[in-house]
């Protein structure tokens, strides 16, 4: 096996990627990654309780009103890094053409998707990144380290993950991991 997996599995280690989990589970993790194994799926995060820094966001459910829902999921693991969201519907259109879906979280104005999203063919990944965007800010003002990063963005499988940008940059600059399998930061477009 490539001794840069087992560097970045030490790296992500030093770094707290498994800092939650009793020992035993946190060496196994390490050990997937060491291995080859993606530091954010499968042996590497076989533990990963869904709501703790995981949140599963479906690009559809995102996009078809579902962004207070998938956000009161998280909100515990959220509120540890002193950010309560709060989520109001400001509009959602009975149809696509008849306007932009909008929301506020914590009082920002956030439009979830335009018209133009659906014509541009995004809106599902529209609809994830930017409520978590505006989360982002909101963590940045509470002064909390971790991020929201996504993986899969607008797909049924996509993922949020709440992590310290130190371990999303050593997955990125170890080169072992495909471009497109790297989290990335929800920012505004």
């Amino acid at each position: 096996m490539d001794q840069r997996w087992a560097e970045l599995a030490r790296t992500l280690r030093a770094l707290g990627l498994w800092q939650h989990l009793p020992a035993d589970e946190a060496e196994a993790g390490e050990r997937a990654v060491a291995e080859g194994a993606h530091p954010l799926g499968g042996k590497a995060t076989l533990d990963e309780e869904p709501g703790l820094r995981l949140c599963y966001v479906d690009g559809e459910t995102m996009a078809e009103g579902g962004v207070a829902r998938v956000l009161a999921e998280w909100a515990p693991a959220l509120r540890r890094h002193g950010v309560d969201p709060h989520i109001e519907l400001v509009s959602y259109p009975d149809s696509v053409e008849d306007g932009d879906y909008v929301i506020t979280i914590n009082g920002r104005r956030c439009v979830v998707w335009t018209p133009q999203d659906w014509v541009a063919n995004s809106p599902w990944a529209v609809a994830t990144v930017r409520p978590l965007a505006v989360i982002n800010d909101l963590l940045a003002e509470a002064g909390a380290v971790p991020r929201v990063y996504t993986l899969y963005a607008g797909g049924n499988d996509a993922e949020a993950w709440l992590l310290d940008p130190r371990i999303v940059a050593a997955i990125a600059e170890s080169g072992l991991i495909r471009e497109g399998a790297v989290p990335a930061l929800a920012a505004h477009a």
